[in-house]
């Protein structure tokens, strides 16, 4: 197939490359005018409904006793397919639960992600990003996903579990690997099921260590939390606090990662208007924020599994089948969004599916929000130019998707 379809024909959401091209919302564009719920069997995966309109994916998202997860979120490719243990953990983290496990799981730590509590973390947060942008500017060049994008959302995941420091940029490595398993540039091996499987083990390695820690000694930080919470009248399992760390790290970074780099840096720049307009008042950095969020689309798909027959979008389905829903086309539907290929920071209402919706409307929202936020008034407080010395580079994903590279020039004030 060409990498930009013409024809529904044409679309095949396997084929990875189109995905680094930026052509997939070509196809979702065509998919959503020609057959917004669509059963997509081409080779390289298993089969699925495909899912691009707005309302279509906020049913599927609102109706978790019809639309499950607990078979997995991500479609699963040939390698994956061919190795399921690859993508299957014995102890499930939250977001691969249903009704009536999630919500009670769910509150083990809910109440560490209100707006007030998240409040309460803003100068730290200030600290890190203070850190971060000190090195950028004595540097000048920099990679923006990989030594800002990355860094700030890091730090704050794994400082919050109580992860020693002189950890941090190797957990979020492996994370970053396991996540964006993928792209070939962030394998350790030349094999992508080793490489993985190793990437795994280390990571959950680590996490049953410090998990063990907890329960002999356990703090005030969100993994001992998790350690001493009930689900059900039952105790959590340590072996579900060692899925729930791993969770959480994943939640808090290549999300917010791919946010502030494909939806915040890169289009200011292609946008020296919106740029400018946010340089000049740091008081539109909440609206950005969710403009960001609603470009970027941190993740692309969402694969649900079917109890039960259904219809979505007048189309019939059979309990078993397994769909997923593509959050960027959603967030460019025109039937929700005006203008919606326009970059527009001051967009209001901006009711995007970038945090989902519903039953896994994302718990880490006002955390993510505040994160942005801070990371661009100090990236505009203290720089007064911005260049790209380089071309961007997309990371090799229809899971969560993002930048891998954008290098650039900062200039201080």
């Amino acid at each position: 197939m060409t990498l930009i379809p013409e024809t529904l024909d044409d679309i095949n959401y396997w084929d990875l490359d189109m995905f680094v091209t930026g052509s997939p919302h070509a196809a979702w564009c065509i998919q959503r005018e020609q057959s917004p719920v669509w059963w997509h069997d081409k080779p390289g995966g298993e089969p699925f409904w495909s899912i691009t309109r707005f309302d279509d994916c906020r049913t599927v998202l609102g109706d978790p006793r019809t639309f499950s997860s607990a078979s997995g979120i991500m479609l699963l490719d040939d390698n994956l397919l061919a190795n399921p243990g690859a993508s299957v953990d014995d102890f499930q983290p939250m977001i691969l639960t249903d009704p009536p496990r999630h919500q009670p799981l769910r509150r083990t730590i809910s109440h560490n992600f209100t707006p007030r509590a998240i409040a309460k973390l803003e100068q730290e947060i200030r600290s890190y990003a203070e850190d971060c942008l000190a090195e950028a500017a004595d540097r000048r060049e920099v990679d923006f996903v990989a030594d800002i994008a990355h860094r700030i959302p890091a730090a704050i995941a794994l400082s919050l579990m109580g992860v020693p420091r002189d950890r941090w940029d190797r957990l979020a490595e492996l994370e970053h690997q396991a996540v964006t398993r993928n792209e070939p540039e962030f394998w350790d091996t030349e094999d992508q099921n080793t490489s993985l499987a190793a990437a795994q083990m280390e990571m959950y390695g680590y996490f049953a260590e410090l998990v063990q820690q907890r329960v002999a000694e356990p703090g005030e930080d969100l993994l001992s939390q998790v350690v001493q919470g009930e689900v059900l009248g039952e105790p959590l399992p340590w072996m579900q606090a060692v899925a729930e760390a791993g969770l959480l790290l994943a939640g808090g970074l290549d999300t917010t990662r791919a946010a502030g780099s494909e939806g915040g840096m890169l289009p200011l720049l292609s946008h020296p208007d919106q740029l400018e307009a946010l340089s000049a008042d740091l008081s539109l950095l909440p609206s950005a924020v969710e403009e960001f969020v609603r470009w970027a689309s941190p993740v692309t798909h969402e694969a649900r599994t079917l109890l039960e027959d259904a219809e979505i979008g007048g189309t019939q389905m059979r309990a078993g089948d397994r769909l997923a829903i593509w959050s960027p086309s959603a967030n460019r539907d025109e039937a929700h969004f005006p203008d919606p290929y326009r970059f527009d920071i001051t967009r209001t209402p901006n009711r995007h599916l970038g945090y989902a919706y519903g039953e896994h409307y994302c718990l880490g929202v006002h955390l993510a929000r505040l994160t942005l936020k801070v990371e661009f008034e100090e990236l505009l407080k203290r720089f007064k130019s911005f260049e790209l010395v380089g071309e961007p580079q997309k990371v090799r994903s229809n899971f969560v998707g993002g930048l891998k590279h954008l290098p650039m020039r900062l200039t201080p004030r």
